[in-house]
């Protein structure tokens, strides 16, 4: 099968990806003194019952326990999020005999072990001293609800379906947020291929019957914000409408361009549990943020990322820190499924996606499921 051609390339490619970043990221300002060979030892008092609480502070990190509560900067709720993966940086504070021992991890040169452990590269201050102690820990991706909210906007029916197989592959579930009006056609029957001339209702219903989620995206595509309330509405609700008393449900409603404003997501808010916006910025949503009903997810198109390093470096970093704070949801979000579509994401760009998020053991969430994580 090809995909298992495509993982083995795309693992090798993740390692040599974090092996150049690693190289390219060695004079960061956060990590400025290189450690020495003797921080990597078993310092004898590096141990949890030593009387030195800088030391227990080192050995918490270095076992990644609960004691060290991890968090980004800026907060995870700041609207302007991240411009660039490289702005985000995972910090931790480590609370020992009432004293705070500030930790700063640098994801940037994490590598990746043969046996799917990352080597974590960390810094800590003793604040009776104000010194720096630089040291590394193995940290292995454990099952826990951090996970990916990934999705597809706009018409890609037939491009959408040819990647099914590939969704199934990696275990994917996604949200194709569906654009236009509803047009009754052949029902799909269990087990039959429907012919290439596919419909909105046909692709709905295999989309639904293979665990996907179904989102509306409007008829027409216009900009809300400027639209008449009577537009509004006939392009929103009651066109949504049509499709629910046809057996197809939408758990959630995407904004064209991304353009909404309050007003206009109060009045969506009865018909569709979740909103969606779309803006190039990273954002992490936690437990709290993901529950307020409206979401702003990272394009992640051809368009937005020319260079394939740029992205691959961008999912990675992305992913990776979503897991290791262990407790987020990232969006993300493409159009069509096309090496040359500038509004759409490259079949093997999306497979660097769905590989790096199995080898983390990200949670695939859907619009419809993420009520379960808070």
């Amino acid at each position: 099968m090809k995909f298992n051609i495509f993982r083995s390339g795309i693992t090798a490619c993740i390692l040599s990806l974090i092996a150049s970043l690693a190289m390219s990221c060695a004079s960061s300002p956060l990590f400025e003194k290189e450690p020495s060979s003797k921080t990597f030892s078993q310092l004898a008092w590096i141990h949890p019952d030593s009387p030195d609480p800088f030391a227990r502070a080192i050995w918490n990190v270095k076992m990644n326990t609960p004691l060290v509560k991890k968090y980004i900067e800026p907060d995870a709720s700041d609207s302007s999020a991240f411009s660039s993966a490289a702005a985000i940086i995972v910090k931790g504070n480590c609370i020992i005999d009432g004293n705070e021992y500030p930790v700063i991890y640098d994801l940037t040169n994490t590598s990746r072990t043969d046996n799917n452990h990352y080597r974590i590269r960390f810094s800590i201050r003793n604040i009776t001293n104000n010194s720096l102690y630089y040291d590394e820990f193995l940290w292995q991706p454990a099952e826990d609800r951090a996970g990916i909210l990934l999705s597809f906007d706009d018409d890609y029916l037939y491009a959408w379906r040819q990647n099914f197989y590939m969704l199934d592959y990696f275990g994917a579930k996604v949200t194709y947020f569906i654009q236009g009006s509803f047009e009754p056609g052949v029902k799909a029957t269990p087990g039959i291929q429907l012919s290439e001339n596919i419909g909105i209702e046909n692709f709905c219903t295999q989309a639904l019957r293979r665990g996907h989620d179904l989102g509306f995206h409007t008829i027409n595509h216009y900009d809300l914000t400027k639209v008449s309330i009577e537009t509004l509405n006939s392009e929103t609700i009651e066109a949504a409408n049509d499709f629910l008393q046809a057996g197809i449900p939408f758990s959630s409603f995407a904004f064209p361009f991304g353009f909404s404003n309050p007003s206009i997501r109060e009045t969506l808010a009865p018909v569709f549990t979740t909103t969606r916006g779309y803006g190039v910025n990273i954002r992490f949503y936690n437990t709290e943020t993901i529950g307020r009903g409206y979401v702003i997810s990272k394009a992640i198109d051809n368009i937005i990322y020319r260079d394939d390093y740029k992205y691959e470096y961008t999912i990675l970093m992305t992913l990776l820190t979503a897991k290791f704070l262990g407790d987020y949801i990232v969006p993300l979000t493409s159009h069509d499924i096309s090496d040359n579509a500038d509004w759409g994401i490259k079949p093997g760009r999306l497979e660097f996606l769905l590989d790096t998020a199995n080898n983390l053991k990200l949670n695939f969430y859907t619009y419809r499921n993420i009520t379960v994580f808070y």
